[in-house]
């Protein structure tokens, strides 16, 4: 046997010897990775790299793509995801942070050399994995944003006779780097499948959203002397209680002023059907008059037409409704109307053909208005403590919603002194009939 041959077969006896008094941790731990039960809605994009730290320089750093679609390509992973065009698309963009260990590795062995091998040495390696993952929808627009983030570590604890417990070390090094590689990209795709798997049933409605515009024309429409583009979209609201049917389907139309790209929002949605039950039957239309809404100074109410396939908003049309003061001071009237709507809608009213009413309206139709206008007035005090205790029991609890509460409050407040001028303008027209 040569002495080179006797050399490498001793170098691998102490390495054999030594292996033992060189202890090496790695992290992070495993994730688990959970299969969705969900079909599928993603399609992987693209997937961008940039590296930060010294290793860049030193020319060490280690791509991370491959091992990326090698996690993703398992079955657990692989269920969110399917070839259609149409799905939203998964984009990730990875920033790998790490200092070059060549130096730090010659500083360790240079104390092993200096001590010895007789003093216990440490060594730490830290790789810090920021990925910004970004789903968007086939026209690019961006649907949501994920941060995820992980950090990979490498720490050695070496005894004595440490020359050797690092030489033996060091020939587990590169098979040590690649699992701390597959274990930091194995806890970025759990990460990412389990934050679209919890907002699944919003991205599931996104695309269902976008599907039934991108399958539509938008149909042209004027409110007045203002043009707007119409769409319909067929959604599954919410339940709002306990006996709520979660399968309960509304059909909207979703009003915008500029032709609409799929995924934009509409400036109002008039929920104008709904059905119910778990198999398809028939919509259960609204009557078109009691959809209202106030847009231009007028009250409004849509008119449409459906035909198949698949419910398709064939024709639609906005009609001007006439208001009274029936309609505006009966305790039933304008339900529809979100609060602010109804103050604007009754000052429009005011402004418009209050006039009429003080000069043409009967005397004892103009004492029951009065009787009406001092009750919504009193209903309208009711609602707006109501609001304001609403919003300070969400503001002490620390939820949400305290500032919606708040504007309908402020709203309820507002219409007291909306309707204070038409009341004294009645009570005296009466009063003057009356001497």
């Amino acid at each position: 046997m040569s002495n080179r041959g006797m050399g490498l077969h001793v170098l691998a006896g102490l390495a054999l010897f030594a292996a033992p008094g060189c202890m090496i941790w790695l992290r992070p731990e495993w994730a688990e990775l959970k299969k969705s039960t969900q079909p599928p809605i993603l399609r992987l994009g693209e997937i961008k790299e940039t590296f930060t730290g010294t290793w860049v320089a030193g020319g060490t750093q280690t791509s991370l793509r491959n091992h990326l679609l090698s996690a993703f390509a398992r079955p657990e992973a692989a269920a969110l995801f399917s070839g259609d065009p149409d799905s939203l698309t998964l984009n990730l963009d990875i920033v790998s942070d790490h200092e070059d260990d060549m130096p730090r590795m010659f500083v360790l062995g240079c104390l092993s050399i200096g001590t010895l091998g007789l003093l216990p040495l440490t060594y730490h390696s830290e790789w810090n994995l920021q990925c910004s993952v970004t789903v968007k929808g086939p026209d690019g627009t961006v649907v949501a944003k994920y941060p995820v983030q992980t950090t990979g570590s490498y720490d050695i604890w070496a005894l004595p006779p440490t020359m050797f417990t690092l030489f033996a070390g060091s020939f587990r090094a590169p098979g040590d780097a690649g699992r701390i590689f597959r274990r930091m990209v194995h806890r970025v795709v759990a990460d990412v499948s389990k934050a679209v798997d919890t907002d699944y049933p919003r991205l599931a409605r996104w695309k269902e959203a976008r599907a039934l515009v991108a399958a539509q024309a938008p149909l042209n429409a004027a409110i007045g002397d203002t043009a707007y583009w119409v769409v319909y979209n067929i959604s599954t609201p919410q339940p709002s209680g306990a006996g709520a049917a979660a399968s309960a389907r509304e059909y909207a139309l979703e009003l915008h002023r500029t032709r609409p790209q799929p995924g934009a929002a509409p400036l109002r949605r008039l929920v104008v059907g709904t059905r119910s039950g778990a198999v398809k039957t028939a919509w259960q239309w609204r009557d078109p008059k009691s959809v209202v809404f106030f847009a231009h100074g007028r009250l409004w109410h849509p008119e449409w037409k459906t035909g198949q396939p698949g419910d398709k908003l064939v024709a639609v049309g906005f009609r001007e409704r006439a208001v009274t003061a029936k309609d505006l001071f009966a305790p039933d009237g304008l339900p529809a109307l979100a609060a602010t709507e109804w103050n604007d809608l009754v000052v429009a009213w005011k402004n418009r053909d209050l006039a009429t009413l003080l000069r043409e309206g009967r005397t004892a139709d103009l004492g029951e208005h009065v009787a009406q206008i001092e009750q919504l007035a009193l209903r309208a005090n009711e609602s707006a403590d109501r609001e304001n205790n609403k919003a300070e029991e969400l503001k002490a609890a620390g939820k949400p919603g305290s500032e919606l509460h708040r504007e309908a409050a402020l709203a309820y407040r507002a219409r007291i002194e909306v309707l204070k001028p038409i009341l004294a303008a009645i009570k005296a027209e009466v009063a003057n009939r009356q001497r």
